[in-house]
């Protein structure tokens, strides 16, 4: 089992009023997280229940929410009002009037406190973001970072201790990562065709499965296709006219896809950043994988990294998701970027907090090179990093 860098902060906030909402996609180790709180709370003699929400008997215990029933539910459980009781809630993201059952405990039921996991995003949580504004406390978890598969933790990790021993080792987990990527059921397997196995089945059974089923798209083998253009386009500009010619669909539609690819973890767009219009680009964006791994059984090439045609790509999709998912569970308000102007000049990564004055720019390359480019000298970013298979490592933490 490996510690996830959000659970210190879960374990704090299992003191506070408002209900918890640890949500990202499936089998990244929410349903784990939420069974140690829930081993937790017994440990401490409170009264507790664990529910999951897909299971049929969960959804007649608490189907049609109302302050009479969860009264009943509650008293069954021993959930009194004169001591705190917790209730954790799996996968709540299929079950009909989610947003009111959860509004009647935390208005109704004070010493209930609600921990609930979600395979859905933000934009499709927007029901509960609504609904619970002031009473919910959302936790996003991704695949495993780094710091996470190896147990090694540091504080902050653009000061990573240079004097590190292990720098070396850590370049080569990091590459063997890049092939089979971070999900924990991935990288817990011991040979390259179980990691594989495990892979298609995510994919297939977790991610499409899911996204046919609750977008109930009329032409889902499109938006498998769609997915594989992607996947052999990460860290390139995205044309969505170009991708609505070869899918024989139209420009809005892409883009529609694209942000239901958003809505279940697979891919993540990365803006284009522009003050001048004249020289820089404005309207495009790239698109990448929140794991790579993932990127790879899409198009089903398993190569080891030195030998990749495309591991240039592989190495920035690497960095970048690495770079937004660790600011991500650092709470660093960060606008992530790239730059790229009609002259050819181009910085991967540009993180500008909305705030503070911190301005940073990555410029990443799988070439061995140390100096920053002078071309972004005019936006005097506040820290610049060049990030090479040498010192990656401290990036992907």
């Amino acid at each position: 089992m490996y510690t996830r860098i959000v659970e210190n902060s879960l374990r704090a906030l299992m003191t506070s009023p408002e209900i918890l909402v640890l949500y990202g996609p499936r089998r990244v180790g929410k349903t784990t997280l939420l069974q140690l709180l829930y081993r937790q709370s017994q440990e401490k003699n409170e009264p507790t229940a664990l529910y999951s929400l897909d299971d049929p008997t969960a959804q007649a215990v608490f189907g049609d929410p109302s302050t009479a029933r969860l009264e009943r539910v509650f008293a069954e459980l021993g959930f009194t009002p004169s001591q705190h009781s917790a209730l954790f809630l799996d996968e709540v993201q299929g079950f009909p009037r989610i947003d009111l059952l959860l509004k009647l405990i935390y208005d109704h039921f004070p010493h209930v406190k609600v921990v609930a996991t979600s395979s859905s995003s933000l934009l499709l949580l927007q029901g509960l973001t609504d609904s619970l504004a002031g009473r919910k406390i959302f936790i996003e978890l991704l695949p495993l970072t780094l710091g996470e598969y190896t147990g090694i933790q540091v504080e902050d990790y653009f000061s990573f201790p240079e004097m590190i021993t292990q720098a070396g080792h850590l370049s080569e987990t990091l590459f063997s990562l890049a092939v089979y990527g971070m999900y924990p059921e991935v990288v817990g397997k011991t040979t390259p065709e179980e990691m594989q196995i495990k892979l298609r089945d995510i994919l297939d059974s977790a991610l499409y499965k899911d996204i046919f089923m609750l977008e109930r798209l009329r032409s889902p083998h499109v938006l498998e296709r769609l997915v594989s253009l992607l996947a052999y386009q990460i860290g390139n500009l995205v044309n969505l006219n170009e991708l609505a010619t070869q899918l024989g669909i139209s420009r809005n539609t892409v883009d529609q896809y694209i942000t239901i690819l958003e809505k279940y973890f697979l891919i993540f767009r990365l803006p284009a950043l522009s003050r001048n219009l004249r020289n820089e680009l404005s309207s495009k964006f790239k698109v990448y994988f929140w794991d790579i791994g993932i990127r790879n059984a899409v198009i089903n090439r398993f190569f080891p990294f030195e030998s990749r045609d495309d591991k240039g790509a592989i190495f920035e999709n690497m960095v970048v998701a690495s770079i937004l998912k660790r600011n991500l569970y650092a709470h660093r308000p960060f606008n992530a970027y790239f730059w790229r102007t009609y002259q050819g000049y181009e910085i991967d990564l540009v993180l500008e907090s909305n705030q503070t004055q911190d301005f940073w720019a990555f410029q990443i390359t799988s070439a061995e090179k140390d100096a920053f480019s002078k071309a972004f000298d005019a936006y005097q970013p506040t820290r610049t990093f060049v990030v090479t298979p040498h010192n990656a490592y401290r990036f992907c933490w």
